[in-house]
Order: C-alpha cells, then sequence, then structure tokens
C-alpha cells in the first residue's frame, strides 16, 4: 500500500472545509497509520490486512459490534409489520453509538411483545447485561429468516 500523501491530505480536508480539531485528528491518526502498517512481504495479503484494519477499527471507535455472520442464516432488516412475537431478531451492529452500542449492538433475542410500534425483546444469546423488555424500533432490528 502506498505511503499517505500528507500534502494531499491536507488539500481534502482544506477543500471539504473540515472543521481544525477534526483535520488535526484526522492527520494524527494518519500519522500513526503510517507507523503501524503491517509489513507482509505479500503485497495482496498486506492489502487485505489493511481494509480489514480500518473496517474493524472504525466500527469499534465508535461503539459499533463485530457481527460474525453465520452461512447457515439469513438476516433481513425488519420491518413494521412483519414481526410477531417469538421470532428472532439480532440489533443491527450500528443501531446505536458509544456506550449504548456496546450494550446493545449485535444482541440476538426473541420478539416477547409489540406495543404502539416498539418491537419489545428479551435477549438470548447468553451475554450479559441479560436485555429482558428493552425495546427498540423496527430499523434497529434485523430479523432471522433462515
Amino acid at each position: 500500500m502506498a505511503k499517505v500523501d500528507m500534502p494531499w491530505v491536507k488539500e481534502q480536508l482544506t477543500n471539504n472545509r473540515t472543521k481544525r480539531v477534526v483535520g488535526d485528528h484526522v492527520l494524527a491518526l494518519l500519522e500513526k497509520w503510517e507507523d503501524l502498517k503491517n509489513t507482509d512481504p505479500d503485497p495482496k495479503k498486506n492489502e487485505a490486512n489493511l481494509s480489514q484494519i480500518v473496517e474493524i477499527f472504525s466500527k469499534l471507535a465508535l461503539g459499533h459490534a463485530i457481527v460474525k455472520e453465520d452461512k447457515n442464516e439469513t438476516w433481513v432488516p425488519a420491518q413494521a409489520g412483519q414481526i410477531v412475537v417469538a421470532d428472532e431478531v439480532r440489533v443491527k451492529w450500528n443501531a446505536f453509538d458509544g456506550d449504548q452500542g456496546k450494550i446493545h449492538n449485535g444482541r440476538r433475542g426473541k420478539v416477547v411483545s409489540i406495543r404502539y410500534g416498539d418491537i419489545i425483546v428479551k435477549t438470548t444469546d447468553g451475554k450479559e447485561p441479560m436485555l429482558d423488555g428493552f425495546h427498540y424500533t423496527p430499523q434497529q432490528l434485523e430479523k432471522r429468516i433462515s
């Protein structure tokens, strides 16, 4: 992977009218990025590693979950009116940010009730804290269909 072109980055930040505090932090992260780059001799492996590092870092930095997909399961975005009691649901990996994201994102459970458009879920994933009776909107959930 090519070295970060800092003059180009600064030009991009300036042209985009990025707030100074944001730009300064981006520059600091990119400087650190140069120090951390994987030196795998295989450029294709190095590129894949760097892409995965960026993807995982960005999720974790925002409190979003890393959800490992099971090939035997199919998840679709939950739709109001198409969820019923006892459906298996999963909170989207990015439904919440920060501390709330650490508690809720990626959690699985069963629908125990539906009231006034809220989907009420009891977690079944064995993780702590157990969430019993937490209210979600359909937009925050995925439904398992197989």
